[in-house]
């Protein structure tokens, strides 16, 4: 038998405020740097009108929101003690350094930028399907402005069954 070394766990502290912060905090720049990664590669995917390369980038899209809705619920949840310090009132970006505060501005705001973008080209790409479909539905399909279900254009439906005059007076 080997002899094993005991290890006391007293001597091991909870982290600080401070570590649980930047702990957080760097979760949320990898958060973000997968998530900016991912609206690119969905970027290249809707270009290239690859249907399940933007099923695929949604759905990881949508997991990596999940994700960081869940660490910051994780960050604004109060400590198991119950008390805090004056330290522990406001983790988070008080926290942290300017440099660190600035670089996560930066990759917010080109994923905010990149959204917009990719919103704007599944747009684009939804109108060009809509008049592809009504290309391929033949020659009495209307290419008017999509109307969502019930909606009615306004025109009239006029009858000519004999009965109903086309042209009232």
């Amino acid at each position: 038998m080997m002899p094993t070394d005991s290890i006391r766990v007293d001597s091991i502290s909870p982290p600080s405020a401070r570590e649980r912060a930047d702990a957080l905090l760097w979760a949320r720049m990898a958060l973000l740097g997968e998530l900016e990664a991912s609206l690119l590669g969905s970027r290249k995917a809707v270009l290239a009108l690859d249907l399940p390369g933007i099923e695929r980038g949604t759905t990881e899209q949508v997991g990596l929101i999940g994700e960081l809705n869940a660490l910051e619920r994780r960050s604004m949840a109060p400590p198991a003690t119950g008390r805090r310090s004056a330290e522990e009132e406001a983790p988070g970006l008080s926290a942290c350094s300017p440099e660190v505060k600035e670089e996560l501005r930066r990759r917010e705001s080109r994923i905010l930028e990149a959204v917009r973008l990719q919103a704007a080209l599944l747009a684009r790409a939804r109108a060009k399907l809509r008049v592809l479909a009504n290309m391929l539905a033949g020659p009495s399909v209307t290419y008017g402005p999509f109307l969502p279900n019930g909606a009615s254009t306004g025109a009239v439906d006029w009858k000519c069954d004999g009965e109903s005059d086309p042209c009232p007076a």
